[in-house]
């Protein structure tokens, strides 16, 4: 039997048909990154991160060992000119969109266990107005809770190697 994988704009197009789409909920500081599951490879835990070399930029939150590879691990909030002050307990592996043979999959550092969800666009309420950062697309609040969805193009442009 043949499987079918889906790319980001499959995805989207999907989504915009049926009203549904296949997300991950993880949590950062004071929200969640609200990314489609398409993006994720694996949710691991962050037991063995390996610290980053020195001189690093404040992003970059060291490496995971993850199918053979180590993996860059980011913090969102720190890529978004935010501080970033706390311990990373989960990393979520995300493919990169922009097929980056140097760097096919990067990991984001947060502080709690993700969850999957299947997100009904019309329950996202578009937070207008609501000044987004220099690597996020959008906020939203989902299920009564301040959601953002990144702009994945932005952070691969910043943590390319």
């Amino acid at each position: 039997m043949a499987t079918t994988q889906l790319t980001l704009n499959q995805t989207t197009l999907l989504g915009a048909t049926t009203g549904t789409i296949a997300c991950v909920l993880a949590p950062i500081a004071g929200r969640q990154l609200l990314v489609p599951s398409v993006t994720v490879a694996e949710v691991i835990q962050a037991d063995e991160l390996i610290p980053p070399p020195a001189g690093a930029a404040p992003w970059h939150q060291g490496f995971i060992s993850w199918r053979g590879q180590n993996v860059p691990v980011i913090a969102f909030e720190a890529l978004n000119g935010e501080s970033v002050s706390r311990e990373v307990k989960w990393v979520v592996i995300l493919s990169s969109i922009t097929n980056s043979v140097q760097q096919p999959y990067y990991g984001v550092g947060v502080q709690d266990e993700p969850r999957t969800a299947k997100v009904k666009i019309a329950h996202l309420e578009d937070l207008e107005g609501a000044a987004t950062g220099e690597v996020e697309f959008l906020q939203v609040r989902y299920a009564g809770e301040l959601a953002v969805i990144p702009d994945l193009d932005a952070v691969e442009a910043r943590i390319a190697p």
